[in-house]
């Protein structure tokens, strides 16, 4: 009984530990730059075609889930303060859905519209209508990362995910390549990750 007690309580303490070694992202006071701005635009473009109505109004920490160990997507990139993306967040403002059919939305309200989402009746083996994909894309909600650049800033790395209920989304990272003054996906370089479930 006393080494079942040892075991119970060695394990409590080593979560504790655990738990105490990640760092809460911190929200950073600075704005987001011109070139991030530009970053998120052409990604935003490019996301598009997913018809989200809803952009998550913080960023999240960029991090390398999903990653192969060898990072192809990286090859021949050398990126810049890598650590300070991974902990830091920012505020997106109204700027970044000028031209746009995006609405910023808070915590409180992503948390509203995916149960909204996961209360909606699903038909299975129905076809989807063009009303039925509006209606469910105005339940969604896309978070971007924080940006990892390489060190000429030629290169951007994001993650984006689609938020479409409590237990559902799916996403990627993306390497982003500034051509002429605009950001596009690098078509010459794999996904770094795929989401899917997340």
């Amino acid at each position: 009984m006393g080494g079942t007690r040892q075991v119970f309580v060695g394990f409590f303490l080593l979560t504790i530990l655990a738990s105490g070694c990640k760092h809460k992202p911190v929200l950073s006071r600075a704005p987001f730059s011109d070139e991030q701005l530009n970053v998120y635009r052409g990604l935003l473009d490019m996301l598009s075609v997913l018809h989200s109505k809803n952009l998550s109004t913080v960023s999240e920490p960029f991090d390398f889930t999903g990653f192969p160990e060898t990072r192809p997507c990286l090859n021949g990139i050398e990126l810049e303060h890598v650590s300070e993306a991974q902990r830091i967040i920012h505020t997106f403002g109204p700027e970044i859905t000028q031209g746009r059919d995006l609405k910023l939305v808070d915590r409180h309200e992503q948390t509203k519209l995916l149960k909204q989402r996961d209360a909606s009746p699903i038909v299975p083996n129905e076809k989807l209508t063009e009303e039925s994909q509006q209606n469910g894309s105005e339940l969604n909600f896309l978070a971007l990362s924080e940006i990892a650049f390489d060190k000429k800033h030629q290169f951007a790395v994001v993650k984006y995910v689609l938020r479409c209920g409590e237990h559902c989304g799916s996403g990627a990272t993306l390497v982003m390549e500034r051509v002429d003054a605009r950001w596009i996906a690098s078509s010459g370089r794999p996904a770094c990750a795929l989401l899917i479930g997340y």
